[in-house]
């Protein structure tokens, strides 16, 4: 039995910390991708997110304000219809209107941010390699300061061999000579 480990993110191998035949932990760090990219991406897109949540602030004072013009605008209207032409009740009725739909939009881009954010976040926790079991390094096909493309394919860093101290099968094939 054998445990093939790879990498879902690109980048050059900033450590190597297990080498051929070492025993290994469940969840112990095999190796590390330079995370400067992607802590880079964390931080842009943790800007982006305070920026959005500024927006829906912004927004919500304004939506808050055109509902008190309306407001207004409805009580001057019942009093005496004069005071308040129909163009003007209407463009009050439609500033609020769009005001909401200005805060929704908001609301939105601030779970988009979050997404984002979520994903980056991912990206460079994927940038520590761990050994998914507990086992013996049997195979390793990387070197300190080697990138690494994983685009279309998850790149094969290490093979794990859980319980080999415990069972192993050999195969062998021998010249009759």
């Amino acid at each position: 039995l054998s445990v093939q480990v790879g990498a879902f993110v690109s980048g050059p191998i900033d450590s190597l910390d297990a080498e051929f035949n070492d025993v290994v932990s469940k969840g112990q760090v095999l190796a590390t991708i330079d995370p400067l990219i992607y802590d880079a991406r964390v931080k842009g897109d943790q800007a982006s997110l305070e920026t959005r949540k500024a927006e829906v602030d912004r927004a919500e004072a304004l939506f808050e304000q055109a509902e008190n013009d309306l407001k207004r605008a409805e009580n001057l209207w019942e009093k005496n219809k004069k005071y308040i032409s129909v163009a003007e009740m209407d463009r009050v009725r439609s500033n609020c209107k769009s005001l909401k739909a200005q805060l929704a939009v908001a609301k939105a881009s601030v779970k988009q941010a979050e997404a984002s954010l979520e994903n980056s976040t991912a990206n460079l926790n994927y940038t520590v390699i761990k050994s998914p079991v507990a086992g013996m390094i049997i195979d390793r096909k990387i070197e300190h300061g080697q990138t690494l493309t994983a685009q279309f394919q998850t790149p094969h860093l290490f093979t794990v061999a859980p319980d080999m101290d415990k069972r192993m099968h050999i195969f062998a094939s021998v010249d009759e000579a």
